[in-house]
């Protein structure tokens, strides 16, 4: 196989959007560790104001007991562990089919425009949210 020699040209969202887009196809695939890196990379480029989901889930009013660096570690633990090495981390880790969801959800929410593959997402979510 042999790559398209070309040169592709794009914005911070549209190579977020993309981004999305193939952490939804691992999903898919149950490649839950290629989303979580895709979809928390997405995450990472947008600079987004207002609503989006880690600032609810990093302010909600019932860990408010939790110290806020423990918590923002313990909502990036597997985005972390596969992005960093380091002597704190474990060799080895188990990435569950939630945390994937969880960490594509939180990219989608920083997007202006969602893609028919994020709605399908979307809505598979909202359908099996017990069964994460």
């Amino acid at each position: 196989m042999h790559p398209e020699k070309k040169v592709i040209t794009l914005t911070k969202a549209e190579g977020a959007l993309r981004q999305v887009n193939a952490a939804i196809e691992a999903f898919w695939r149950g490649d839950f560790d290629i989303a979580i890196t895709l979809s928390g990379a997405a995450e990472g480029m947008l600079d987004r104001k207002g609503s989006h989901l880690f600032a609810h889930m990093r302010d909600a009013s019932q860990v408010q007991h939790v110290p806020k660096k423990e918590w923002i570690g313990t909502l990036n633990q597997e985005r972390d562990w596969l992005k960093h090495n380091s002597p704190e981390h474990s060799t080895t880790a188990e990435i569950h089919r939630g945390a994937a969801a969880i960490m594509i959800s939180r990219a989608a929410s920083k997007l202006e425009n969602w893609t028919p593959q994020i709605e399908e997402f979307r809505d598979w979510l909202s359908n099996n949210l017990d069964d994460l």
